[in-house]
């Protein structure tokens, strides 16, 4: 490895990510922590030295090693050895076997796992103890310097008390109540809710433990307990998303872990294997398959750094972006009016209620005369717009329109047309103009291009649009949940939701000219002067970056972060790291640009609570969001008009000929970009 940080970081990185954690700070506290037993800290270090240099001589990618869980597992291994053998030559050669082997166990097990989104967690390292213990039985040479868990300091705390930190010390194999009480304060430091899970986890399975063996005490000492603390923190707050529904479903884990770890404690008895975390692994690999297969939507499938970060990044995204994925553009231009949404009184119902049906008025009216034809209604022979970019896959176009008053009952859908789109769903639109349809099967298309028009085929009492998600590609197929980016209501631009029944929305027109403005390039620099009461104080720039996940980002002289993207319809930050600076004013003024052609348009936005609150403030509020939702929305009105965004915290402002925002107005501080 030729970076020594990536080799120092990948040396510390697997301490923090035995709690779960993903800081250098956490690491190094945690390996001085396992000096409490100078035996386990050093067969946990050589592990991880031994490891490295294994992954140096197969010349592994430095990302590999970077991710921690790749060397974590020989970690434990080696700090396993270090808790039952003294340190010797034997002891030595034992930990750089089995802490390669436990390397390679991992490197395969992730492979394999990944195919399922499952994690490995520490599955490798209870394997690969399994049988080093086994083999150990005819090593009589460790077995007689066995050392009896020795640790250099300890305090004495009431049995209630002492044994919960007692269990958290014993996850870096130091069943000891100092070291316990070490690692809570470290834990407490970084995430709240893995110390309240941890103590939740704990204390729930010793109740259930206990309620079985029918005493207390016993359940306090067993030396396994320590998995209903990974398992209450691994099932709400890292896999899963830290809500209620999710805090009980912990407690079914710590429940089932309960018992597994007695299963397995008496069949590893008979050859003195010690459990260690087989229950823990079991149990949570079993949960995360279950829930991957129902398609639970509230799996942390972006794990932060605590799940204090992991749920503020969920919840922002889903107040900002909307809740489900699954998003179309509208299917015509102009100004139609909603005649059916979800779950309505007439069709959209059961296994077909993701539906809406769209119809054009005048005046409150569908059409013009009396009615009697299908071209006296507006909607009919509109063009109707592609929702999604994608290839069509199934169409028809032969039957012919309905006089108005009567309706195809057994061709349900009529003309229709199906397109599976680049992100795998499946969108169908029906009820088309006999013979309109201007693509063929196996076409590309591009969102918002001409694919057909309005007709009234099929069960139509009158011409209208209908559009639905769909499970599969084939006419009939149950329907799903959808969204709408963006449409226009009453000078509103309404972002990812869906219009009620009977409003009137109008399609978005995109302007390309504000679009070109915030294409930024690789290395592009902005340079700003700075104002404070109108008198000049200096200058700053920000530049553009890139990370190794392909995010773009803008980056200040303090290293401050603002993660950016542009979709075509809008620019947008989305996450900030860093101190309080000019950045983190840009996101809360500006926290998306559309490319609207309007005078004047109004939208709201929700800021994350971590730009506009106090660390206090954030830490009560987040906590109260795994609760309750809707604590974490912050929303914020804001009019773009005339090339400038205004909200309550300030303006900015852009310009025809220039790209990036060409000023910066909050508080008495303004900036101005220098051309």
């Amino acid at each position: 490895m030729q970076n020594f940080k990536t080799l120092l970081f990948s040396a510390i990185k697997p301490y923090s990510a035995l709690l779960f954690l993903n800081s250098r700070t956490a690491g190094i506290l945690l390996l001085a922590i396992t000096f409490l037993n100078p035996s386990v800290a050093i067969s946990g270090a050589l592990a991880v030295v031994f490891t490295i240099i294994f992954a140096e001589f197969l010349e592994f990618k430095e990302a590999y090693l970077a991710q921690g869980f790749y060397i974590y597992n020989s970690l434990l291994t080696g700090m396993g050895i270090g808790f039952i053998f003294e340190p010797s030559a034997m002891s030595i050669a034992l930990i750089a076997i089995s802490a390669i082997f436990t390397f390679m166990l991992a490197f395969m097990f992730n492979r394999l796992f990944s195919v399922y989104k499952i994690p490995i967690l520490s599955l490798p390292f209870s394997i690969v103890t399994m049988f080093l213990y086994l083999a150990s039985l005819k090593y009589s040479g460790l077995l007689s310097t066995l050392v009896h868990n020795a640790s250099m300091y300890d305090i004495e705390l009431p049995l209630i008390v002492g044994s919960f930190f007692k269990s958290l010390g014993t996850i870096f194999f130091l069943p000891n109540t100092l070291a316990g009480v070490l690692i809570a304060l470290l834990v407490v430091y970084f995430s709240r809710i893995t110390l309240i899970m941890a103590l939740v986890g704990f204390y729930f399975g010793v109740m259930v433990h206990s309620y079985l063996l029918g005493s207390y005490q016993q359940a306090l000492y067993d030396p396994y307990a320590f998995n209903y603390i990974l398992v209450a923190i691994a099932l709400c707050g890292v896999f899963l998303l830290p809500t209620i529904k999710n805090f009980f479903l912990a407690l079914i884990g710590v429940a089932i872990s309960v018992v597994l770890t007695d299963a397995i404690g008496v069949l590893f008895n008979y050859y003195a294997i010690p459990v260690f975390t087989l229950p823990f692994n079991i149990t949570v690999i079993v949960f995360i398959f279950i829930l991957s297969i129902i398609y639970y939507k509230e799996f942390n499938t972006d794990i932060k750094y605590t799940p204090e970060e992991s749920l503020s990044n969920y919840l922002s995204k889903i107040f900002r972006f909307g809740e489900t994925p699954t998003k179309l553009s509208l299917p015509f231009s102009g100004e139609w009016s909603v005649y059916q949404a979800f779950d309505d009184e007439w069709t959209h119902k059961g296994h077909y209620k993701y539906a809406y049906d769209f119809v054009k008025k005048l005046d409150t009216k569908t059409y013009k005369n009396d009615g009697l034809y299908a071209k006296d209604y507006y909607a009919f022979g509109e063009s109707i717009l592609a929702p999604v970019s994608g290839y069509v896959i199934d169409m028809r176009q032969d039957l012919a329109d309905n006089i108005i008053g009567e309706v195809d009952r057994v061709n349900n859908w009529g003309n229709y047309i199906i397109i599976k789109s680049d992100l795998g769903f499946f969108v169908e639109i029906s009820h088309l103009m006999q013979y309109s349809i201007s693509v063929n099967v196996g076409d590309y298309i591009q969102a918002n291009c001409i694919i057909a028009k309005c007709g009234n085929s099929g069960y139509s009492p009158e011409p209208h649009i209908h559009i639905q998600v769909q499970e599969l590609g084939i006419i009939g197929s149950f329907t799903k949940k959808f969204i709408f980016c963006e449409y226009i209501q009453e000078k509103h631009l309404v972002l990812n939701q869906v219009p009620k029944k009977d409003e009137i929305i109008h399609s978005v027109i995109h302007d390309r000219s504000i679009s070109s403005r915030f294409i930024y390039i690789l290395d592009d620099q902005f340079s700003y002067e700075v104002y404070e009461d109108g008198q000049k104080t200096g200058e700053l720039s920000f530049s553009v970056k890139m990370n190794a996940l392909g995010e773009f980002y803008l980056k200040d002289e303090a290293d401050n972060k603002l993660f950016f993207y542009n979709d075509l319809k809008q620019f947008y930050f989305y996450n900030y790291i860093g101190e309080e600076s000019h950045l983190k004013w840009l996101f809360i003024l500006s926290p998306r640009i559309p490319f609207v052609s309007s005078q004047t348009i109004k939208f709201q936005d929700y800021l994350p609570v971590y730009l506009v609150k106090s660390k206090l403030e954030s830490f009560f509020i987040e906590l109260a969001s795994t609760v309750n939702k809707q604590l974490y929305k912050i929303e914020v009105d804001y009019e773009f008009s005339n090339n400038t965004l205004t909200s309550k915290f300030g303006s900015i402002t852009i310009e025809p000929q220039h790209k990036a925002h060409t000023k910066i107005s909050y508080n008495n501080i303004e900036l101005r970009r220098i051309q």
